[in-house]
């Protein structure tokens, strides 16, 4: 008897209805971490992005406010008033949290060259229950490289490139107008 009613439960949480974005699409608690790092260091091309394509999302619903916890980049790029599909679910937060990640590598591993910088914040916030979850082992530059067919020394190439970068900041406005009156006043 539990069974048509738990399928009947399914059913109706697997129903796509169409939403209008008003400030009540937010990334789930779980989902944070990962959306975060993808738009601190991820560049999300605006026009990769076509108002013509339909969004759907999965998303959890809380009180008529709807967490989503994949698809990343469209979520970044909607803006309020945007109308698109959404599915609610209902997983748990382990598997939402497994996801979130998933679709983080998944983006990272569309960047090319690689990026040295997105890796180390990915690998320096992924739990190590996602990490055995997702690899099957903690995560290693070297599994990238092997999903994306490339050998070390693009990665090594990229991490010369990066730290090279680093060692020749530029000053800042205000640094330079301090420098300025340092030099006048002395």
């Amino acid at each position: 008897m539990a069974k048509p009613v738990e399928q009947a439960n399914k059913s109706k949480s697997r129903r796509v209805g169409n939403f209008t974005v008003n400030s009540n699409l937010i990334a789930h608690e779980c989902a944070f971490k990962p959306y975060q790092i993808f738009c601190e260091l991820f560049d999300a091309k605006v026009n990769a992005f076509s108002t013509d394509r339909s969004i759907l999302l999965e998303v959890v619903e809380i009180n008529e406010l709807y967490y989503f916890f994949e698809n990343f980049k469209d979520a970044c790029l909607l803006l309020n008033g945007t109308q698109i599909s959404i599915r609610k679910v209902n997983p748990s937060k382990a598997e939402i949290e497994r996801r979130a990640w998933s679709c983080l590598m998944n983006e990272f591993t569309d960047v090319d060259p690689i990026n040295p910088r997105i890796f180390e914040a990915i690998k320096s916030s992924m739990p190590a229950q996602i990490q055995q979850a997702l690899f099957n082992k903690p995560l290693t530059i070297q599994h990238i490289l092997d999903i994306k067919g490339l050998k070390r020394h693009h990665y090594d190439y990229q991490t010369s490139l990066y730290r090279n970068q680093q060692l020749t900041t530029i000053p800042t406005f205000s640094e330079l107008i301090g420098e300025v009156l340092y030099d006048n006043n002395n």
